[in-house]
């Protein structure tokens, strides 16, 4: 599949004492890495949400800390969708900074049904665009 790349700079109230980011910050780059492909693929969550009644909901998480990332630092954060059927879909990132990998992560993930909260299978036009 596809690799995007998502890019931000480390702000200071994400690390800890230590001036290294806080390991609970890696899940939300990796929200806005799929925050950042939803758009690019046409369907932000407002669309997915008002248009298509359809929540995506975090299933699991998994990260691994390779190397630590400092204040001010560049992050590229590098993510693909690795697997997806009719109902789940997962993606794997991989976090840069100063071209040197410093964490692994996985997710996965399905839809929801807005009104019934129930799982139902990715959208046919989501689906689709899923690369």
């Amino acid at each position: 599949m596809n690799k995007l790349i998502y890019k931000r700079k480390v702000n200071f109230y994400e690390t800890d004492a230590q001036g290294i980011v806080h390991h609970s910050n890696y899940p939300r780059y990796f929200e806005e890495a799929r925050g950042y492909y939803l758009e690019h693929i046409g369907f932000p969550y407002y669309k997915l949400r008002e248009e298509l009644r359809v929540d995506v909901v975090l299933l699991s998480l998994n990260v691994q800390y390779l190397k630590p990332v400092y204040f001010g630092e560049e992050l590229e954060i590098r993510f693909s969708i690795i697997e997806k059927d009719k109902f789940f879909f997962k993606f794997k990132y991989e976090v840069f900074s100063n071209e040197e990998l410093k964490t692994v992560g996985e997710t996965k993930h399905c839809c929801l049904n807005r009104d019934t909260r129930k799982i139902i299978k990715i959208p046919q036009i989501l689906y689709e665009r899923m690369v």
